[in-house]
């Protein structure tokens, strides 16, 4: 549900339907079928919220998509591991609870899940993962006082530049679609 009017699928107009079938292609499989307890994605979450505005969709979610690439250098794990620690930094509920879930989905490792879900800084990380994730919250929390030192971290822990641009855009586009589900009410009660 939003606090905002949406089309329907079943409504889409051609722009909007080419939206949608945009945004679908670059989901990962993990996206497939709709979490418990959510509103589902296309009719009533993050998905929906952008229907008045389908160039918007389009182009919020090709930079999604762009960022999930596989031919980058994160893997689906490390996509998720910073999806689900930026959701829950921010207190977004949809994207904290879908998250978690798409983690789940794509390590099949319950202990990570609940871990992350606890305490992402003292969570079983590799180094290279930890390091990944508290850049990711330093992002979410104040990006102004990331300093050099920060990237040296990441490359001393392997990460390339194009993996700190990566991990910078992927953090920096959730921050985006927490706000855009907390503002128009996506998965809360009204």
């Amino acid at each position: 549900m939003t606090w905002i009017e949406t089309i329907p699928k079943s409504q889409a107009g051609p722009e909007y339907r080419a939206a949608l079938d945009s945004q679908h292609a670059w989901y990962p499989p993990e996206y497939e079928a709709d979490v418990p307890g959510l509103p589902s994605a296309d009719a009533e979450g993050i998905v929906a919220s952008h229907s008045l505005i389908p160039n918007a969709l389009l182009h919020a979610f090709a930079t999604f998509g762009a960022l999930m690439d596989p031919a980058l250098p994160l893997t689906r794990r490390q996509h998720e591991i910073i999806a689900t620690v930026v959701s829950q930094q921010n207190c977004t509920h949809y994207c904290s609870v879908s998250h978690r879930e798409f983690l789940r989905r794509a390590t099949g490792d319950e202990a990570l899940v609940q871990a992350i879900s606890t305490d992402p800084q003292s969570a079983p990380l590799s180094e290279a993962d930890q390091v990944m994730v508290d850049y990711a919250i330093q992002v979410t929390r104040d990006a102004t006082a990331i300093t050099p030192e920060f990237h040296g971290r990441l490359r001393g822990a392997g990460f390339s530049d194009q993996g700190i641009l990566q991990i910078t855009l992927i953090a920096a586009w959730f921050n985006y679609i927490n706000r855009v589900a907390d503002a128009l009410g996506v998965g809360r009660d009204p």
